[in-house]
């Protein structure tokens, strides 16, 4: 059966039908309803590829990831992408990009490709010629675990604020005196992205609470992976400061996790001998007792994923908001109040069993 059978059997046009098929607010629901039970009837399927061909849209949005896709944020986030995006008439493209190259590659593309109708990006913070080939395609882009706004047309801005003051002023109560900034792996061959923006904000708030410059110590894998050799480089460097921090705050929950594994494998305990913190407060975290900080990725991708639809759907007012009932520690951004698409994720410091008071010879390390 073709569209123009269905349209004859309920007496209106090709294109009341399609809308009808398409939910178009245009069609009243009587109507709607009286071509959906005939469609029913006769087993009439849209072809998603017939509509795009006569739409000139792809039906696809995109999702661009640093990381891979076995990560807790990346996989965390994917799910909530999909929860969403599958519910309508959309099909989601994940994509790893693992280079500056291929970021660079995929936005000087975009417009030639025409593959993809809307754009989410996770953790990128895009240069002023990613922003400028973004415009002129004039695809709508919405950031997931953004630090930024420059560039998207919608994104969940993360604020760490408050919870990293919370637990400054918690290991200083404690009685830390040297801190450890233990950096994640960099993600393929990028150097600016959300992750590498937590190291920095947390030095800056560790002075503001009285922390001179010669508390902080930062350690980084030798080679640039999460692996046994990069992980003991690490502990390498740890041992060999002086003082040696008694509190070591990761980037990642994931990578704080196999952080705890080797410094136990050396007899160290966790936190008489060392404190440990680490970021994201995935499912594991909760269950080793991980002190971390707790951001709502499940959420924010759903939130993001609402908003992209929002943004892709023709009639319907633009800057108009998805609902937030499952948003919750999401609030709108002050800093972009006239730009009521942008909303904040406030994150939350938990403090659990591996954060404890540094040690009595801590200052003799």
């Amino acid at each position: 059966m073709l569209l123009k059978d269905l349209a004859e059997m309920a007496g209106v046009s090709l294109s009341t039908v399609s809308r009808a098929l398409h939910g178009d607010a245009r069609i009243s629901e009587a109507t709607r309803k009286r071509i959906q039970e005939i469609a029913d009837r006769e087993h009439f399927v849209l072809s998603k590829s017939a509509s795009a061909l006569a739409s000139r849209k792809s039906f696809r949005i995109t999702a661009l990831f640093v990381d891979h896709f076995n990560t807790w944020f990346t996989s965390t986030s994917l799910e909530g992408l999909y929860s969403v995006i599958s519910q309508s008439d959309y099909d989601l493209f994940p994509l790893a990009l693992h280079t500056p190259e291929e970021l660079d590659t995929f936005f000087r593309l975009l417009s030639r490709n025409n593959n993809t109708d809307g754009i989410i990006i996770s953790s990128i913070h895009l240069s002023d010629s990613h922003t400028e080939q973004l415009a002129a395609s004039h695809i709508p882009v919405v950031g997931l675990d953004s630090y930024g706004t420059q560039g998207y047309d919608a994104a969940v801005v993360l604020n760490n604020d408050e919870s990293m003051l919370m637990a400054a002023r918690r290991i200083k109560l404690l009685g830390h005196t040297a801190i450890g900034f233990v950096h994640y792996p960099q993600p393929g061959l990028f150097h600016d992205y959300s992750y590498s923006e937590r190291i920095p904000q947390f030095e800056r708030i560790c002075r503001a609470q009285g922390y001179p410059e010669r508390s902080f110590h930062h350690f980084a894998s030798s080679n640039g992976k999460a692996d046994r050799e990069g992980v003991e480089s690490i502990l390498r460097q740890w041992t060999a400061t002086t003082p040696r921090p008694s509190v070591l705050f990761v980037e990642t929950d994931d990578f704080a996790i196999t952080l705890m594994s080797a410094l136990r494998e050396q007899g160290l305990r966790i936190p008489e001998d060392v404190s440990v913190v680490g970021f994201d407060d995935n499912p594991v975290s909760k269950l080793i007792g991980l002190a971390t900080f707790r951001q709502n990725a499940l959420g924010n991708a759903r939130y993001a994923a609402q908003t992209m639809l929002s943004l892709l759907k023709a009639d319907q007012p633009e800057g108009s908001l998805p609902e937030r009932a499952d948003l919750a520690g999401v609030k709108a951004a002050e800093s972009d109040a006239q730009k009521p698409m942008f909303s904040r994720d406030f994150t939350s410091f938990i403090a659990r069993r591996t954060l404890g008071p540094a040690p009595k010879n801590a200052a003799r390390h």
